[in-house]
C-alpha cells in the first residue's frame, strides 16, 4: 500500500511539465549549445543504481519526465519535490545559492546572500577547532562523523529563513525605543498622516505661532469629503464629537473599537452597539457609531504621508468642494 500510494503522489506531482520557465535562458541564445529546457528535460534513463567506471554514481531513472523523488517524503509532504545526491563542492555552492535565492526572492542584492553565508563559517571553524581538542584529549564524540557539508548547509538556511527585511514602521518603532509588536488580526483602519496633522495644527495655538500662521491674518480652509453617497466624515472629525458614553477613549482605541456607519432609511430600532453621536452636532442625524465585535477590534494604521498641502489626504475616492 506504501508503495502504490508514494507512486501516487509521484504520478501527481514530480512529472515535469515544459513551461515558459524551461526556456527563459535557451530563447535569443543563437550559436550557442545550450538545451532548450533549463533544467534539461526529458532526463536520461537509468537501469539501475550503481557506480560507472569513472566513479559517478548514477541513480535508478526509469522515466524521463519524474523529477528525482523519495518516496517517504511524496507520501509525507504529498507536493512536488527534489532530491540531489551532494557529494561535490560545487553541488554543495549551487544549493546554498539556490538557498538563498529562493528564500529572498531575489529581492536582496548577490553579495548579500554571500554575505548571509559566510557569518555561518566562523562558527563552523570554532567548533571544528573544538573538535580536534577533543581528539586529542582522548575525548570520543558521538557527533565526530558528523558531516561538514551538511552542518555548513544548516546554518545558512537557518540564517536565510529566520532572516527578513525591515518594515519602516518597525525601524521607527526601534529609533523610538518601543518594543515590536506582531498580530495575525485581519481587521484594519486607516488615518492618515497629513489629515490627523492638519486636525492637531488647527487647535494647537503654539504649533501655529511656532510656524508662524499665527501671525497671518488668513482663515484656515475647510476641507469637506463628499461621495457618491454623500457628505463623508473622518475619524478625526467624529471622535470630537464621539459623545458621553465613549468620552474616556482616546483616538486610538476609538478607531480601534468603533466603525463610522451611515444611517439607513427607515429605520426606526437600534441596531445592536450603535452609539449616537452628540445631538448638536449637524452631521449626527446621518451618521452613527457602531461598536465592533468582541476580538474583532481593529489595528490602526498611519499611511500616507506628511504634506503642506491642507487639502490633500489619502483616504480614498472623494470629491473635493
Amino acid at each position: 500500500m506504501f508503495d502504490e500510494e508514494a507512486n501516487f503522489c509521484a504520478g501527481a506531482t514530480q512529472i515535469h511539465t515544459h513551461s515558459p520557465t524551461c526556456i527563459k535562458y535557451s530563447l535569443g541564445k543563437k550559436g550557442r549549445s545550450r538545451d532548450l529546457c533549463r533544467f534539461k528535460a526529458p532526463w536520461r534513463l537509468v537501469e539501475k543504481t550503481a557506480f560507472t567506471e569513472d566513479g559517478v554514481l548514477h541513480i535508478r531513472r526509469n522515466h524521463g519526465m519524474v523529477n528525482r523523488w523519495n518516496k517517504a517524503m511524496a507520501v509525507g509532504l504529498r507536493h512536488n519535490h527534489d532530491i540531489s545526491f551532494i557529494a561535490t563542492q560545487c553541488k554543495t555552492m549551487a544549493l546554498i545559492y539556490y538557498v538563498t535565492n529562493y528564500a529572498t526572492k531575489v529581492e536582496d542584492p548577490v553579495w548579500k546572500r554571500i554575505a548571509a553565508a559566510a557569518e555561518a563559517l566562523p562558527v563552523l571553524q570554532v567548533e571544528e577547532q573544538g573538535s580536534r581538542a577533543d581528539t586529542e584529549a582522548g575525548a570520543v564524540s558521538e557527533n565526530g562523523g558528523r558531516n561538514k557539508t551538511r552542518q555548513f548547509l544548516m546554518r545558512v538556511a537557518n540564517r536565510i529563513f529566520t532572516d527578513r527585511p525591515l518594515s519602516q514602521v518597525e525601524v521607527i518603532a526601534y529609533l523610538l525605543g518601543y518594543p515590536s509588536e506582531f498580530t495575525s488580526n485581519s481587521a484594519w483602519t486607516f488615518l492618515n498622516v497629513s489629515l490627523l496633522y492638519w486636525h492637531v495644527f488647527k487647535r494647537w495655538r503654539l504649533l501655529r505661532q511656532s510656524s508662524g500662521a499665527e501671525a497671518e491674518d488668513e482663515s484656515t480652509e475647510e476641507t469637506v469629503l463628499v461621495e457618491e453617497a454623500g457628505q463623508r466624515i473622518s475619524a478625526v472629525d467624529a471622535y470630537q464629537h464621539r459623545g458621553y458614553v465613549l468620552r474616556g477613549l482616546c483616538l486610538y482605541d476609538y478607531m480601534s473599537l468603533v466603525r463610522l456607519k451611515r444611517k439607513g432609511k427607515g429605520k426606526d430600532s437600534t441596531p445592536w452597539g450603535e452609539v449616537p453621536f452628540e445631538s448638536g452636532w449637524p452631521l449626527a442625524c446621518a451618521w452613527t457609531q457602531t461598536l465592533r465585535r468582541p476580538g474583532k477590534h481593529a489595528t490602526v494604521c498611519l499611511d500616507g504621508y506628511l504634506s503642506m498641502d491642507f487639502a490633500q489626504d489619502d483616504d480614498g475616492p472623494c470629491y473635493r468642494r
